[in-house]
């Protein structure tokens, strides 16, 4: 005979499949707040190089330094080797070279989140070996 105390103890089907569902709604949102941040980051990216270009074609030279500081933050969040790359140089060409190489990074990023994955395998009989 089961005791009372072990059937408290286990989770029931309804109990266990209730976690599960949990579980996969907590994946999927922690998924989704991730998309959403390389999301923000590749259109960051876009206004700071219309803002390059904006300053390139009033011939604005050299660059703003709030501009400057923005990119150089965005750069190396994104990779720190394109930060030392940038160096201080505040022209317009190689801060644009920059955000192109800082783009590039984050749209592999977002490409490579966007492959599909493998669920897990859920065994229909836990201690069972497939």
């Amino acid at each position: 005979m089961i005791s009372a105390a072990l059937l408290a103890s286990r989770p029931g089907p309804l109990a266990r499949t209730r976690q599960e569902v949990v579980d996969i709604e907590r994946r999927a949102r922690w998924r989704r707040e991730r998309l959403t941040r390389a999301r923000l980051r590749l259109r960051e990216s876009d206004a700071l190089l219309e803002l390059v270009e904006q300053c390139r074609l009033r011939d604005v030279r050299p660059l703003p330094p709030a501009l400057w500081g923005a990119v150089a933050r965005l750069v190396g969040g994104v990779e720190p080797e394109l930060r030392e790359e940038l160096g201080i140089s505040r022209d317009a060409d190689s801060v644009a070279d920059a955000l192109f190489a800082a783009q590039e990074r984050l749209q592999e990023e977002a490409r490579a989140r966007r492959r599909p994955q493998l669920a897990p395998i859920i065994p229909l009989f836990p201690g069972t070996a497939g």
